[in-house]
């Protein structure tokens, strides 16, 4: 094989030399790789329609003397696949995070407190620990189609059990069952994304499309900070409810006795409103995936995505010898699942600072577009850079503990209270921390391979979730005050910075398909003949 056969290349055909790359006739740069085979002649387009097909590679793999045709295609459709399991991981985090952004209103109508409101977020920790191996191992072994669309059919019939009722009591254990069901669904609205990428997507698309699923996803929780308080009115400001253990699961009576019949009445039927609305979009996603949602396309998209990963519980064991994933994946699971859970009660947080419910819903709001913008930037920007992913996520934590310092010294008065620092530091801190999410997954995808994506992540988010939890658990303590959630915080980011720094290891995925020592992965040696080139 010639020393130098270009790795990518597109199908148009005429190229011109230009030391070690090709510039292709729309003025393409294409690389050189010495030590990886293969690519580029154009060949008939069989398989799909032709204007779902773009860059196709043709490879000649010789393996032991029998020569075979490996072909790889990128096909346009990846996007609508992308947008349809973003949009049920969407709908999954909105439905996840409804109460929290509303939870004085909703304290009031339920006879709530504010170990309800946690309890209610702390469904989705609980059911994804109950059920995270069993989801992941469904999506490595009956693929992508079945895993996402059984899931997306879990968070519709929570939602459904939701607008059953509005009676306190019975809507109150409906309302847990509902959270539960869409807890369910969270171990593939979470550990899929990366194999979401990395079954459509080409090597140098695959953090975007990670970092483009991720920031969808989080706008759902992002919607609802603003549509939830934009819904149901908050009367209820002056308006001192429960707030002890009692009433968990069973509502305290509605004792409110200087709140008017008529305005709770007019709450409730906001209320059940907005969970109307949540249901009927549920059930639309739930239609369109069951209707066309494949595992995965016709031919790969890239050399890696053709190799066999391990099998599931072998693979899951095996991690347990990797040192750096075992690393990246309690810097994930602790600080993001902190921060996460953190976020979604920040409306109690910041009551104590007399904070109104739309303030603390649009700090949210804001958080959340702010960290869809910066995983965005940061994922495009890595796929450029990918061997700096460690860099870009070590400064990214620097900053982001730094402004939660800040916040937490303004909680307690040492630093002057202001509007504008409140503003600044806690959206700012979701932001830079969030953005360093499609970083980690796709990081530690590569120090786990060959061992699947979805398992990878799996053990990633069931961390995370361990982590929330446990923090969310802790509202159950009497009288134990909204200080400890800031300081939990700050130390759950401080500590992983450390273990960042420490972070070693090769990117084996990428190696494979920048054609740097395939052979361990690869049984097949690929050449091809130059004379195809012009």
């Amino acid at each position: 094989m010639d020393e130098k056969t270009p790795f990518l290349s597109r199908t148009n055909g005429n190229s011109k030399s230009n030391g070690g790359h090709d510039v292709t006739a729309d003025g393409e740069d294409i690389a050189y790789y010495d030590s990886f085979p293969v690519i580029g002649t154009p060949s008939s387009r069989t398989g799909c329609p032709a204007d779902e097909e773009q860059d196709v590679i043709h490879a000649t793999p010789t393996i032991k003397n029998s020569v075979n045709k490996l072909e790889i295609k990128v096909y346009k459709r990846r996007w609508y696949i992308l947008i349809m399991y973003s949009l049920f991981s969407n709908v999954q985090n909105y439905v996840w995070n409804t109460w929290g952004p509303i939870s004085n209103s909703s304290e009031l109508v339920f006879g709530w407190n504010d170990s309800t409101i946690a309890w209610l977020n702390n469904w989705g920790p609980i059911a994804y620990i109950l059920s995270g191996f069993y989801f992941t191992w469904l999506l490595q072994v009956k693929g992508l189609r079945v895993a996402i669309l059984s899931s997306t059919i879990l968070v519709s019939l929570g939602c459904t059990a939701r607008v059953i009722t509005s009676q306190a009591n019975t809507a109150t254990i409906l309302i847990h069952i509902g959270q539960f069901f869409n807890g369910l669904a969270g171990p593939i609205a979470m550990a899929a994304v990366p194999l979401i990428s990395a079954t459509w997507f080409p090597v140098h698309e695959r953090v975007t499309a990670t970092a483009l699923t991720t920031s969808i996803s989080y706008f759902g929780a992002a919607l609802s900070y603003v549509l939830g308080p934009a819904l149901v009115s908050d009367t209820s400001t002056n308006v001192t409810t429960h707030n002890n253990s009692k009433g968990l699961f069973i509502p305290d009576l509605l004792a409110s006795s200087n709140v008017s019949d008529a305005i709770i009445d007019k709450e409730k039927q906001e209320i059940m409103n907005y969970m109307y609305y949540s249901c009927g979009v549920s059930w639309l996603v739930t239609i369109i995936i069951l209707i066309y949602f494949p595992s995965k396309p016709p031919l790969p998209p890239c050399v890696s995505a053709v190799v066999k990963r391990d099998n599931f519980w072998l693979g899951m064991w095996a991690l347990r010898k990797k040192g750096y994933f075992i690393a990246i994946s309690l810097i994930y699971g602790i600080s993001v699942g902190v921060a996460n859970v953190w976020i979604s009660v920040i409306n109690v947080n910041l009551r104590r600072l007399h904070v109104s419910e739309s303030t603390s819903g649009w700090i949210g709001f804001y958080s959340t577009v702010g960290s869809c913008i910066m995983s965005l930037f940061v994922g495009r920007f890595a796929d450029c850079f990918a061997r700096s992913m460690k860099t870009f996520i070590f400064v990214l934590y620097v900053i982001g503990t730094g402004l939660l310092v800040v916040f937490s010294l303004m909680f307690v008065r040492i630093i002057p209270f202001s509007e504008a620092l409140l503003y600044s530091t806690v959206v700012g801190s979701m932001t830079v921390l969030n953005g360093a999410v499609p970083l980690m997954y796709e990081l530690a995808c590569e120090l786990a391979f060959p061992t699947s994506e979805g398992s990878a992540n799996g053990v990633l988010t069931y961390l995370n979730n361990l982590a929330g939890l446990v923090f969310l658990a802790i509202f159950s303590i009497p009288h134990i005050g909204y200080a400890w959630m800031n300081w939990t915080a700050v130390g759950s980011t401080a500590a992983c910075i450390p273990l960042i720094g420490l972070l070693k290891g090769r990117m084996k995925r990428l190696e494979i398909d920048e054609g740097i020592q395939p052979e361990k992965y690869l049984e097949q040696e690929v050449a091809i003949n130059s004379d195809n080139y012009e």
